[in-house]
């Protein structure tokens, strides 16, 4: 081929450079040869792409020269992209028409039988096409349709030309020049009618000569034409999700058509259904999704049912794809469908055809497939208008018999089983691990569950007749169950799928209408209540059938529920209790002892059981109150009751108690639970003095021992049993709602100043008492943590102040079934003794919030609170370990601070803060220094594995200092977060909007001389700690800090300047997350604007920035002097001209820092061309319909 351009001695030249490169390329693959030599070699390469002239010459010669090995013109390819790609504006005209006619050459030669091969040409023409179309190559189409007309090979890579170039231009949008990539957009739209015109006549013509050839057995020729339409189909799937919704279905929506077809077809059916995706999967407005209604038809949904009915009994791989594929293209259209619902037509004649097609999916083995149809059937249930259609109602029936199996639980297998269909064979197909399983599994059960919630909605007497009938066939297995049995056995498998099930359809018995049977309900509990199960696992299920079913109780008393009913429901209630009761001391089955982990669990139900129904119905317990009280006093006289039992079972007395509405009798009752509480206090308070008699009292100084009734063992039980029934009551007990009830009640302490009301709470003189107790309790648990201490514990309980296992996983992000077999069983001596220390310390700091919470004003009026609480949890964080300090903050600081009433900021959350602030700043500057220098050394990057001591203590670090911010958000703007949400599950979500000012306590707090800075420090350290979650919280809490310090008179010159200088700082750290750098930028520009008329000197901190422009300093300073007026937004312009200041320091990920850097010019504007129509059809291509019919 003509190297062009250079003269003959030069050609020549190149001719052995090619031959030299050939060598280098061929030795760099050779495993033989020594990795010094190749890295040499490689070297070598890289230098002649970057720095020769001949780059293009000599990748043509590579290229087209037939002596080369594949690898060797895969190079030569690459050259002659890299000369395109990073050259183009500084080669000569000749040099750029030698190296396109050249490629247009490779392009008629049909290139090669290598696949990449002709994607890289392809490649290195769009590159060309970037940089010269439409303006300076007119004839580029034609020349692609006359490439087209020589042959498949041809036509392949002009398919592989159009698919890179929408790729870059319109779908990845990698074309970072805005002008280019609006000229090729609107060149590309403006031929768009006879790019699809082209891309039809490609599938109809080849699909045709496929099925011709293949007819007449010539199946090579045949593969040839299958290539193409393959081919077409993946450049088509470029096209459709971002194109005019008119093209795709124009002329009657052709294509569309052509698509449903194709789903018939084996060759096709996988690159068919995925195109039909992009196009059912269009986002955009109604109006430019309205004429995909054309797929909502008889003939599209019959075409995609006669697929899926042709593929569902198939076990290969490649139908697989296709049902999963199809799936997707399935649950797209339920999408569509909900949105354009109110454009349907002819429903009668393609619904009923959706619906089969959707149970026909539904009973495929494969959970991974059923997940995609079932989001179809809940967006179905779930809408008003598609739920009662008499077609969906006539399909609930069997689309409830499919999908109740779904529910059970699938066991990942131990090995893959081959030419198998289950469910678990299925798991082993599309899941790599155990662990990746148990998370999908998850989510689909709670997706299915999620249905049926619905369909008890939608169709209630049908689906509870089902769910009914289940639970009698499961009741009458029950008797058959073996005495052991574990949790993979069939029948527990399935009452715990028939509980969850149970569960959800009868959350929603209320709301149903029309309400089914209640005599029915009760019947169904009568038999749960007479069933004796011999096994301990299924006992634990009948308690949740029970639970589920108890609100058939509650419908009994209604007067809607007719003559009989409420007198059924009232002999029944005390037998449900009985029942409970007897679960709540159940002793387990031989050999089991009560120890064991399932009795236990048993009787842990039990009780959780009665604290549910004394929440959600205590109403329907309050008349039978005696009845209950008697019971719990009943099983709390037995002397085998654990602590976690018996706190539970009062704790269900007092939510029943909260409706009596009465202070005396509430505060009777609470007394009557505490009993000799404080007695027992008094009792263990010499013991809780110092951190020495602690560890004396529970046993920390001794080896663990198996013995439970040991002195320390006792003590242990007795110390958690005081403070777990003292949090108990603090938390159960609360004051009317109703105002009137609760100033008919005597709950009344008068009024504040304001004149509102002040309640007190049945349980506050009882329970402050002991406060003190508890303080200390926590004091002592903290010293442990002194250096001194150290000696007190015995070795082996080495680490019985460290993270549980349990802790360490939910950290590090793994699940429970990563941990050790022996986890799931009797923990160790020593692992109880750790679960122990930290039960206590966490009970501790939940009484502080819960008492914060419920008893409000008598607790904030207690002499020297703040004293106390710092006394004992703050006395010294530094040594604190990282989960100790963070339980802390979350569960008693916060809730302490976002509940103090105004009249005690000064006397409680000013001196907490005083305390606090100076002390977490300095902690966390330390932490972030030793976690820095961690990544600095390479510790948090070797190969340790994920569970490394340094990536836990990463972790740590990065959960407290975010705790710590939302404490200071609380108390800074009043952006306080519900007590029951605080688990940090979606650490990189953005916060919800902060308030821009400081709120009353947030002024008090930056006035201040001693919590104030410390605050204020904080926010702005954070926002650079290389942390971005806590960087974007800080982000929300700068500004109104600033403006409140500033306000206060507690801000100076050089504190101005180093606010200003910490947000450019964080937008270096953190600049390439984009949450983070737009909040960043607004930021910055609101501190510069709100700094700037009062400390002149912040300007300096711009100025220092490399290269900056004087000139954007100029105009940002005088937007600034002239405001626009819009105060409540960042004004668009100053923003923008912000980030240009700023944009040698915002930084980029890893990625983009050594990113060769791609230059393109502009070229001559071009002029408005509009979408021309679409030329009419020839008559050169075969009928449509003749064309395909499917194969019989």
């Amino acid at each position: 081929m003509n190297v062009g351009v250079v003269g003959g001695d030069v050609a020549g030249e190149v001719v052995l450079i090619a031959d030299e490169l050939s060598r280098a390329v061929e030795l760099t693959l050779n495993p033989t040869v020594a990795q010094d030599a190749r890295s040499q070699a490689y070297n070598a390469c890289e230098s002649f792409k970057e720095n020769s002239p001949w780059c293009a010459q000599a990748g043509l010669l590579l290229a087209s020269g037939a002596q080369y090995s594949p690898v060797v013109k895969h190079f030569g390819l690459q050259l002659m992209e890299h000369t395109v790609k990073y050259r183009w504006p500084q080669i000569t005209q000749a040099e750029k028409i030698f190296i396109k006619e050249n490629a247009m050459k490779l392009l008629y030669m049909g290139g090669w039988e290598t696949g990449h091969l002709n994607d890289a040409l392809a490649r290195v023409i769009v590159e060309m096409i970037k940089r010269e179309w439409p303006q300076q190559w007119p004839t580029l189409l034609v020349e692609l349709s006359d490439a087209c007309a020589r042959g498949h090979s041809h036509t392949q890579i002009v398919l592989h030309i159009f698919l890179r170039l929408v790729e870059d231009v319109a779908t990845l949008q990698t074309l970072e020049q805005h002008q280019r990539r609006k000229d090729i957009y609107q060149a590309l739209t403006g031929n768009m009618a006879e790019i699809f015109a082209f891309f039809m006549r490609l599938i109809e013509l080849h699909v045709q000569e496929f099925r011709e050839k293949t007819a007449a057995g010539d199946y090579t020729a045949a593969t040839s034409n299958g290539r193409v339409v393959q081919v077409v189909l993946l450049t088509l799937t470029g096209f459709v999700e971002w194109v005019s919704t008119n093209h795709v279905v124009t002329n009657n929506g052709r294509l569309l058509q052509i698509l449903c077809i194709l789903l018939q077809d084996d060759a096709f059916q996988l690159p068919a259904s995925e195109c039909l995706l992009q196009i059912v999967n269009r986002k955009g407005s109604l109006k430019e999704r309205k004429p995909l209604m054309i797929l909502f038809s008889e003939d599209a949904i019959s075409c995609i049912h006669r697929a899926a009915v042709a593929s569902i009994n198939k076990v290969d791989e490649n139908h697989y794809l296709f049902l999963k594929k199809l799936s997707q293209v399935l649950a797209g259209l339920a999408q569509q469908l909900i949105m354009l619902w109110n454009n349907t037509q002819n429903v009668d004649a393609w619904m009923p055809v959706l619906l089969e097609t959707m149970l026909l999916m539904t009973s495929h083995p494969s959970l991974t497939i059923v997940q995609m149809v079932n989001s179809m059937w809940l967006a179905f249930l779930k809408h008003d208008h598609i739920s009662k259609l008499p077609h969906v109602l006539a399909v609930v029936p069997r689309w409830l018999q499919v999908a109740a199996p779904k529910v059970l639980k699938v066991m990942y297998p131990m090995s893959r089983v081959s030419n198998a269909s289950d469910a678990a064979s299925y798991a082993c197909i599309d899941y790599d691990s155990e662990q990746e399983f148990a998370i999908f599994f998850s989510r689909c059960r709670t997706e299915l569950l999620e249905s049926f919630r619905y369909s008890m909605s939608a169709a209630p007497l049908v689906t509870w007749a089902y769910v009914a009938q289940w639970a009698h066939a499961a009741l009458d297995k029950a008797g058959a169950a073996p005495p052991q049995l574990d949790a993979a056995h069939p029948l527990h498998v399935e009452w715990d799928a028939l509980a969850q099930v149970l569960d959800v359809v009868l959350s929603r018995l209320l709301q149903a209408e029309p309400r089914p049977s209640v005599p029915e309900g009760l019947r169904l509990l009568q038999r749960c209540v007479a069933a004796e199960p011999r096994a301990t696992l299924l006992l634990s299920q009948l308690l949740s059938l029970i639970s589920a079913l108890f609100v058939f109780l509650s419908c009994a008393y209604s007067q809607l529920a007719g003559p009989g009913v409420g007198v059924a429901g009232a002999d029944l209630l005390p037998r449900v209790l009985d029942k409970i009761f007897s679960a709540l001391v159940y002793e387990g089955v031989p050999p089991e002892d009560r120890r064991s982990r399932t009795v236990k669990n048993v009787r842990r139900h039990a009780a959780g059981l009665l604290v549910k129904l004394g929440s959600k119905y205590p109403l329907l317990l309050l008349p039978v109150f005696g009845r209950l009280h008697d019971m719990c006093r009943a099983a709390l006289a037995r002397p085998d009751l654990s602590a976690l039992e018996s706190v539970t079972l009062q704790e269900a007395l007092l939510l029943v108690s909260n409706h009596f509405c009465c202070y005396e009798r509430q505060s009777a009752l609470v007394a009557q639970v505490l009993g000799d509480c404080s007695e027992r206090w008094a009792a263990l308070a010499p013991h809780l003095s110092s951190a020495g008699a602690l560890a004396r009292l529970v046993g920390l100084h001794a080896p663990p021992g198996d013995a439970a009734d040991d002195a320390p063992g006792r003590a242990r039980r007795t110390l958690l049993h005081a403070l777990t029934l003292l949090l108990g009551v603090v938390k159960r007990t609360c004051v009317p709602a109703d105002p009137d009830k609760a100033a008919r009640g005597g709950f009344s302490a008068g009024v504040t100043a304001s004149g509102n009301p002040v309640w007190r709470n049945p349980c506050g003189a009882h329970v402050l008492p002991l406060f003190p107790h508890a303080l200390a309790l926590g004091r002592a648990l903290h010293e442990l943590h002194a250096p001194a201490a150290a000696a007190l514990r015995h070795p082996a309980h080495a680490r019985a102040l460290l993270p549980s296992p349990a802790e360490r996983r939910n950290l590090l992000g793994l699940r429970d079934l990563d941990a050790p077999a022996h986890q799931h069983n009797q923990p160790l001596p020593a692992e109880r003794m750790q679960n122990f220390l930290l039960t206590l310390h966490d009970n501790v700091c939940q009484l502080v919030g819960a008492a914060a919470a419920s008893l409000g004003r008598e607790l904030y009026g207690a002499g020297e609170l703040a004293r106390a609480v710092a006394g004992a949890l703050l006395a010294a964080p530094e040594r604190l370990p990282d989960h100790w300090l963070r339980r802390v903050l979350r569960a008693a600081l916060r809730p302490l601070l976002q509940h103090c009433p105004p009249a005690h900021y000064r006397t409680v959350a000013l001196p907490l803060l005083q305390h606090l602030a100076p002390l977490m700043l300095v902690h966390l500057s330390q932490r972030w220094d030793y976690v820095t220098s961690l990544y600095e050394s390479g510790k948090l990057e070797e190969e340790a594995g994920s569970e490394s001591q340094e990536v836990l203590e990463d972790m740590l670090v990065r959960h407290l200092t975010r705790e710590h911010l939302e404490l200071i958000k609380v108390c800074l703007v009043e952006g306080s977060v519900p007590l029951e949400s605080c688990d940090m599950e979606e650490e990189s979500a953005a916060p919800a909007r902060t308030p821009e000012t400081a709120s009353e306590l947030g002024a008090l707090v930056l006035a201040d001389p001693v919590a104030g800075p410390a605050v204020l420090h904080t926010i702005l350290r954070a926002l650079t700690w290389n942390d971005s979650p806590s960087s974007l919280r800080a982000s929300a809490l700068a500004l109104p800090a600033l403006r409140a310090a500033l306000a206060g008179g507690a801000l100076g010159a050089g504190e101005a300047c180093g606010a200003l200088a910490a947000v450019l700082q964080a937008l270096r750290a953190h600049g390439q997350h984009d949450a983070n750098q737009a909040a960043l930028l607004a930021l910055a520009v609101q501190t510069y604007e709100t700094l700037r008329p009062s400390f002149p000197g912040v300007a300096a901190v711009l100025r220092a920035i490399p290269d900056v422009d004087a000139h954007d300093l100029h105009r940002l300073d005088e937007k600034l002097a002239h405001p626009n007026g819009k105060p409540a937004k960042i004004d668009k312009s100053k923003r923008d001209l912000f980030k240009k200041i700023t944009s040698r320091l915002i930084g980029r990920n890893v990625g983009q820092l050594f990113k060769k850097e791609v230059y393109i010019m502009d070229l001559p504007a071009m002029r408005a061309v509009r979408d021309r129509p679409r030329p009419p059809e020839t008559t050169e291509v075969a009928d449509l319909a003749a064309l395909f019919t499917p194969p019989s």
